[in-house]
């Protein structure tokens, strides 16, 4: 700098000029570029140790998604659902579901109930009967009314289709003429429809062409009715789908754990670890590079955290997370080589593949175990559902002083002492038109059944009903005494006692399998002389719903059926994810919530009518689970923390004053015991007595330990690498400021040496004018 300084002067003096801003740009470089050039070397070096630590934090979060994977419980519970014959019946595992094999018979598909107006029209554009068209379905019923606006083929559908009636209406053209076709929106048996109330409906009539009718399958020997052709919860955990419909034919329906899997997921999560550790190898090396390998961005960052001790505590936290064994596990399984995982010495983990599915195939659990947060109870009606990063591992007692309870609306029926005996329901609707030589016993009467075919139910009920009565006349009795009659919306046949001839009994039942009768003796129920009416019902917190019901002659069961799929099956329960389950019991009819806890609410009003039901307008809310869990520092009331869509689930707070079980989530499904409050019901609202539900044990897998780790590497005000990041970044921010001074230091050293350079410039031009007049002068005197 010196050299060039100096030979610069010189240049510039011997020339009698300067360069006045190289010059000062030149000089003053000069005095900064000691410091300049120590700030630089610690500005690169900082840099290069922060870029690797960021580098080093990204490959970390990398790896955490396949930790925080593992230590999930419900990674552990996955499933696979094999059929025998796919295109009959299907299932999916939707949660935990129980492993076993399961014998399905497809007896029938849901449908939907479709008639169609006998009446022909030529056009789609022919007017129709004017009135009013009444449609009921699923017990509410809708009026339509048609005039001028709407009185043809084209002008009803669109109405019906752009209103909400339950039903879509569709103009057919036959070949012959044009059709009018009414289809229930729904399936399912309760959305049989009855359509009337204009005269070319009412006086030419509607032919059925589906039957509304429930899917129906047998599952190992049970059978079971839903309104669509999926079966949710049937099994809990799973979702079974009926595609065909198979009478007599079993399918077997497989459930398994998905162990292959689940022995890929830990293999990839050894895998990732092991390119984590290679990563933090290089990180640390100190081996020299070559020149190619200088210019490799694979080697970016190589040796970069060499001598670190950041990234000695990093591998140490990682190491030490999944080292050792996991003494509150109950098994022999409470270590990572006992699944088959060890590492060597040089830190690369390893996997006996053969040990590991082994391992898995006596059950995931074992897995979930060692890998998972979670934990278990003695109790087998408590469920321990998970925790977080601040549950501590450890047991804890649990008390409860109620559990809880679902809302239910109960009433006392008034019961008749007529009674109504019901056959099966009848799977194939072909084969009941077929009658076989058969009989039974109608209150110690035998009545007679000759083989035959019919063409429809009706012909093969009057039939029957002939057979009834005339054995029952020659027995002293009289026609119509007991009638006989095809239930379309349960799919099955009735005998019903008339008016005042009581109970009835079937016995030495033969030959009656096609219509439903397949055991040999049947015990009537008593009816319900009831009377038509309707409530209004909200469900959960769900937009209100009116039920409807048409008075007549009903089983308590078959109103409890009845309303339970009109409930579930509208529109308001429907889109507020609310149900009910609708039971008869002894003559008491009971709705229930579908939901536990203080969010369970059945609220009912504006009844009118069904008398005999004894229904009163009032609202029932359920009542959540409650109690203690107790620590080493004390106890937890359980109250504040109940779920609020589920009063059996509790889910402690991250803030709860016992910090052992901030995060810990459980679920008390209900039990028995003596809460001592004097009453009959245990667990029951207000009792203060603690009944002792055993111990909650919670553990932290290896996952679990190292997402933890990870968490605490990072964490934003304590976390080992983001302290060392931000005291880099302060780094850099005073090297900032020291480069300001050094900055503006060079401003003021150019801006001085700009000043004097420009006065010796000023000099030297003085001398030069002198020096040319002093020439010319002295030229001009030699000349003379």
């Amino acid at each position: 700098m010196a050299n060039e300084i100096g030979t610069t002067l010189v240049n510039s003096i011997t020339s009698s000029t300067f360069d006045v801003g190289n010059m000062a740009k030149v000089l003053a470089e000069a005095e900064v570029a000691g410091p300049t050039s120590i700030l630089d070397r610690n500005r690169d070096k900082t840099n290069t140790e922060l870029n690797a630590l960021t580098y080093l934090q990204s490959n970390i979060s990398a790896f955490k998604t396949y930790v925080t994977d593992l230590s999930n419980p419900e990674t552990f519970s996955k499933y696979s659902v094999s059929s025998s014959n796919e295109s009959l019946i299907s299932g999916t595992a939707t949660g935990s579901v129980t492993n076993g094999s399961y014998q399905i018979e497809a007896r029938q598909l849901a449908q939907a109930n479709t008639q169609v107006a006998n009446k022909v029209y030529s056009s789609t554009a022919d007017s129709i009967a004017t009135g009013t068209l009444s449609i009921s379905v699923a017990g509410s019923q809708h009026d339509i009314t048609i005039d001028g606006t709407n009185n043809t083929l084209e002008g009803l559908q669109r109405t019906i289709n752009n209103g909400d009636y339950g039903v879509n209406a569709s103009v057919i053209n036959t070949g012959n003429g044009y059709q009018l076709m009414f289809t229930s929106k729904e399936t399912g048996a309760a959305n049989q429809m009855q359509i009337s109330g204009i005269a070319d409906i009412d006086v030419n009539g509607l032919t059925t062409t589906s039957v509304a009718q429930d899917a129906v399958m047998v599952i190992n020997g049970l059978s079971v009715t839903s309104t669509k052709n999926t079966f949710d919860e049937v099994i809990p955990g799973m979702s079974i789908d009926l595609k065909s419909a198979q009478p007599g034919v079993v399918n077997t329906l497989s459930v398994s754990q998905d162990t292959s899997s689940m022995v890929e997921t830990v293999q990839s999560f050894v895998e990732v670890y092991n390119q984590l550790d290679t990563i933090l190898d290089e990180l640390g090396s100190y081996e020299e590079l070559t020149s190619d390998q200088v210019e490799d961005e694979a080697y970016q960052y190589w040796g970069d955290l060499a001598g670190s001790s950041v990234l000695r505590q990093v591998r140490s936290e990682l190491q030490s997370s999944i080292s050792g064994v996991i003494d509150e596990l109950g098994s022999s399984y409470n270590s990572l080589s006992m699944i088959g995982l060890s590492i060597d010495r040089d830190g690369v983990m390893e996997v006996d593949e053969s040990k590991l599915q082994s391992v898995a195939a006596q059950g995931l659990d074992y897995l979930k175990n060692v890998f998972a947060r979670g934990g278990s109870s003695d109790d087998p009606l408590v469920n321990v559902l998970g925790g977080n990063d601040r549950t501590q591992t450890g047991s804890y007692e649990l008390e409860i002083s109620q559990v809880a309870t679902r809302a239910t609306s109960s009433s006392t029926a008034t019961l008749d002492t007529d009674e109504r005996v019901a056959g099966g329901q009848v799977f194939d609707q072909e084969a009941m038109l077929i009658l076989e030589d058969g009989s039974f016993d109608l209150n110690g009467t035998t009545i007679n059944f000759a083989a035959g075919s019919y063409a429809d139910s009706a012909g093969l009920l009057a039939y029957m009903q002939g057979q009834i009565d005339s054995a029952i006349t020659g027995a002293g009795g009289a026609n119509g005494d007991y009638l006989i009659d095809y239930d379309t919306t349960q799919s099955r046949f009735e005998i019903t006692a008339a008016d005042t001839k009581g109970a009835i009994d079937l016995t030495n039942v033969v030959g009656l399998s096609n219509q439903g009768f397949t055991q040999t003796n049947y015990s009537g129920e008593q009816l319900v002389n009831l009377t038509a009416g309707s409530f209004d019902v909200a469900v959960n917190g769900s937009d209100v719903t009116t039920f409807n019901m048409a008075a007549g002659d009903y089983t308590l069961s078959e109103i409890a059926s009845y309303m339970q799929s009109s409930l579930n099956g509208s529109p308001e329960l429907q889109s507020a994810g609310s149900s009910v389950s609708v039971t008869a019991d002894n003559g008491e009819l009971s709705i229930i919530s579908s939901r536990y806890g203080t969010s369970s609410k059945v609220e009912i009003s504006n009844v009118s009518g069904l008398t005999e039901l004894s229904l009163l307008a009032g609202s029932e809310t359920g009542q959540n689970v409650d109690g203690k869990i107790y620590t080493e520092s004390g106890s937890l009331n359980l109250g504040a923390y109940v779920d609020g869509s589920d009063g059996r689930r509790i889910n402690i707070s991250n803030y709860a004053p016992a910090e052992e079980l901030r995060g810990l989530q459980f679920e008390v499904l209900g039990g028995v015991f003596d809460d001592g409050d004097g009453d009959a019901t245990d667990g029951d609202a207000g009792s203060t007595s603690l009944a002792s539900r055993g111990t909650i044990t919670f553990v932290q897998g290896f996952a679990s330990r190292l997402e933890e780790a990870i968490t605490n590497i990072f964490e934003a005000d304590n976390g080992l690498v983001t302290q060392r990041i931000e005291s880099l970044n302060s780094k850099n921010e005073d090297y900032d400021a020291k480069q300001e001074k050094l900055d503006a230091r060079y401003e003021t050293l150019l801006l001085k040496y700009q000043l004097q350079f420009s006065a010796l410039q000023s000099i030297l031009s003085s001398a030069e004018q002198t020096r040319s007049y002093l020439s010319q002068t002295f030229s001009n005197s030699s000349d003379s």
